[in-house]
């Protein structure tokens, strides 16, 4: 497995992944709707386009397909993981990992932040199981729905 920089020629791939993860990780926590209203907003192929040519997204490739991908960014006091997605079938297989360790090295003196919803077991599981802790606790509305994150924190490397 290789972890690089997204190119344009992984939008569908970026897409896909993004499709069934979401739908996996969120379905009993979101409404259908709103779930549906994040990816086209988010994994659309021109939002998937503009992330990748602003430089942030990786992507996990496996014999020329996309199992998995993050973005992140360095914001002045930290990396904001602002997405990670495997391929649902090829989860416990280190795939977030090896992006997560990449992302890292974006700002190694930096901590790593990640905004998950809260109850999402999978997602906040993984993440403690990565060494991040529970932080502080947001309120807000996705496309009109009210939602409860936690900001999780992992540590400088």
């Amino acid at each position: 497995m290789e972890v690089r920089r997204a190119e344009k020629g992984d939008v569908a791939g970026i897409g896909s992944v993004a499709d069934a993860g979401h739908w996996d990780a969120y379905s009993g926590l979101l409404d259908p709707a709103t779930i549906a209203a994040m990816l086209r907003r988010d994994f659309s192929p021109g939002s998937v386009r503009r992330r990748i040519l602003r430089g942030g997204v990786l992507v996990a490739v496996e014999q020329e397909r996309v199992v998995g991908f993050a973005d992140a960014g360095v914001e002045d006091d930290r990396v904001r993981l602002s997405a990670l997605g495997t391929d649902p079938e090829r989860r416990r297989e280190k795939v977030a990992a090896s992006l997560l360790a990449e992302a890292r090295r974006l700002a190694p003196g930096l901590p790593v932040t990640a905004d998950v919803l809260l109850g999402c077991q999978p997602v906040e599981g993984y993440l403690e199981a990565q060494g991040f802790v529970p932080g502080e606790i947001l309120h807000t509305h996705l496309f009109g729905q009210p939602v409860v994150e936690r900001r999780w924190w992992l540590a400088p490397s």
